[in-house]
């Protein structure tokens, strides 16, 4: 139980160091430079990216196991996932970093990354490529301290289920990267929660009453948020679409699981890319196609919890694992954030002005929260007034 203690301890407060250190002060860049701005709080989440990395890799050997196609960090593209546990985005960032690393393996899309990194800038090389992570979250996630304020200013896709809200805040979002010119890779959970056995019996229930198929590895997709961000997202200049399959050998089912120190030593990650161009054009066929995706994937989930392995669908072949990326650079971030941590706690011990900076920007995200419905409504409406 220790380790789980530390472990989320560390991983918090390593949050809340960076919000009052690093995105309090770049934030006010956003009404003097939006690009600007825009470019270095996405930067900072990438830095960040690396800290979870070395965190349950190097700290707490944690090994990641990932298998099937390459990753390009330059292209916009949307990453599907199943969602078998409500912590399977601490484990998508370690994921990302070893299924982005450029080999020989795949020829043709290195050529194509080879061409794309030489148009990248100093803060592109910096974030490991051109294409920031957005994720896809709970409306009510915004207002979690540190975390959901971090979340807000890196514009990330809020929904509510509230079907009119959600198109508004899915327009905004898409029109406001489409505007910047901004390349992004969007992970979505189309189940919309995890698979604990009660959102299991209760996806059967669905299933039963609609006559759909039983799964015992996945629930049913939601499909129309899907279809929506999918061909609003084409129009933005949406390459790929991935198909990830996430697995562990023993799940940490909720945040209390980790905080009881049952943190998974093997994470399986199956990444299967599609080309935008080979899918439907209308909403309807995009439906079916995700929940196509979806019965395939409680077969190869199957498949691999029986057999050890992932079973390609289209060449009924086992998934290659490929081999994992150095860890230096992710060391490399975790010190970086190490001295953030010393700093943050510093500052708090020693200075007074840096207590009432906490305390003001505390106040300042709980009201924006609260009563504007967050910063990236702010941004957004800003942006569209230069």
């Amino acid at each position: 139980m220790a380790a789980g203690v530390l472990i989320c301890v560390s991983w918090y407060y390593t949050i809340l160091a960076g919000f009052y250190l690093l995105y309090c002060p770049v934030m006010y860049l956003m009404f003097i430079n939006h690009m600007l701005y825009r470019k270095l709080v996405d930067v900072l989440f990438a830095l960040w990216e690396l800290f979870p990395v070395a965190l349950f890799q190097c700290c707490y050997g944690t090994k990641l196991h990932h298998y099937g196609d390459y990753v390009n960090p330059d292209e916009t593209t949307i990453i599907i996932m199943n969602h078998r546990t409500r912590v399977d985005w601490n484990y998508v960032w370690i994921a990302l970093y070893h299924a982005t690393q450029n080999t020989n393996v795949f020829e043709c899309v290195c050529k194509e990354n080879e061409v794309s990194m030489e148009k990248r800038n100093i803060l592109d090389i910096i974030a490991g490529g051109k294409s920031r992570i957005k994720v896809v979250l709970k409306d009510e996630i915004k207002s979690v301290p540190g975390m959901g304020w971090i979340m807000q200013l890196n514009y990330f896709l809020y929904l509510k289920r509230n079907w009119e809200e959600d198109q508004l805040n899915m327009f905004q979002y898409i029109d406001y990267y489409k505007k910047l010119g901004y390349s992004q890779r969007v992970v979505l959970f189309p189940e919309g929660t995890d698979l604990s056995e009660e959102n299991k019996r209760r996806s059967e229930k669905f299933a039963i009453s609609k006559q759909l198929p039983v799964y015992d590895n996945v629930l049913h997709p939601r499909t129309t948020g899907w279809s929506m961000l999918c061909s609003r997202l084409r129009d933005a200049g949406l390459v790929s679409i991935y198909d990830v399959t996430i697995a562990y050998d023993k799940p940490a089912q909720t945040e209390l699981d980790l905080l009881r120190g049952k943190i998974p030593r093997h994470v399986f990650f199956y990444f299967k890319r599609y080309s935008i161009d080979k899918l439907p054009m209308e909403e309807e066929g995009l439906k079916v196609w995700l929940t196509n995706r979806w019965k395939e994937k409680n077969a190869c989930l199957q498949k691999f919890l029986c057999d050890g392995v992932f079973l390609d669908s289209v060449t009924n072949r086992s998934a290659p694992e490929r081999h994992p990326r150095s860890l230096t650079i992710a060391k490399l971030g975790f010190l970086f954030w190490i001295i953030i941590d010393i700093l943050f706690l510093y500052g708090l011990m020693c200075s007074l002005l840096f207590r009432f900076w906490v305390l003001y920007h505390t106040i300042l995200f709980i009201l924006v929260t609260k009563y504007c419905g967050g910063f990236h409504k702010i941004q957004y409406k800003h942006f569209n007034r230069i």
